[in-house]
C-alpha cells in the first residue's frame, strides 16, 4: 500500500488477496500430489487507520485464510454463489472501484524436486506476470529463506 501511496483513491476499495490450497481443508482431506489448481482466494479488506500512515491486513488476512475450511468447501460445493460473487468482484475490478494487492506462495512446494532429465533445478523463478500488484513467494534454493 505504501508503494501506491500517492495513488490512492478514497472512493476506491483496497483489498489483499492470497490464494490458500484447500487439499487439506476439504473432507476427506484430499492428498498433496493431486494436480491442478484446488485453491481458492482468501480475501481481506485493507482498513485505513486514520490516525496513522499504515494500513491493517494482517488480522483481517488471518482471519480470511481460516475462514477457507471445511464449510467453506462445502458451500463451494453447494451452487454457484463463489461464482456470483467472483462475477461481481471482477466488475469492480474492471470499474477501478477495487484495487487488489495478490500474494502466491509456493513455499514448500517442490519446486528443486523436480527432474525432467537434465537433474535438479540450482534456481527456481516465476516468468514476468501480466498482472498488476502480485507477489509470488518461492523457497530459496538452499531451503532456509524465501524470495519475492
Amino acid at each position: 500500500m505504501v508503494a501506491i501511496k500517492e495513488d490512492i483513491n478514497p472512493n476506491s476499495m483496497y483489498t489483499v488477496l492470497h490464494a490458500v490450497n484447500l487439499r487439506p481443508r476439504v473432507d476427506p482431506p484430499l492428498p498433496d500430489y493431486i494436480l491442478g489448481n484446488i485453491s481458492r482466494i482468501a480475501i481481506a479488506v485493507a482498513c485505513r487507520d486514520s490516525g496513522k500512515e499504515s494500513y491493517d491486513v494482517l488480522s483481517p488476512m488471518r482471519d480470511a485464510i481460516r475462514k477457507v475450511n471445511g464449510d467453506y468447501v462445502t458451500k463451494l460445493q453447494e451452487g454457484n454463489r463463489h461464482l456470483d460473487f467472483l462475477k461481481d468482484r471482477s466488475e469492480g475490478v474492471s470499474r477501478g472501484e477495487v484495487v487488489s494487492f495478490s500474494f502466491i506462495s509456493l513455499c514448500r512446494f517442490p519446486l528443486y524436486e523436480a527432474d525432467f532429465g537434465l537433474g535438479k533445478p540450482i534456481w527456481v523463478g516465476s516468468g514476468s506476470l501480466t498482472f498488476k500488484n502480485v507477489v509470488v513467494f518461492i523457497d530459496t534454493s538452499s531451503r532456509d529463506g524465501i524470495e519475492a
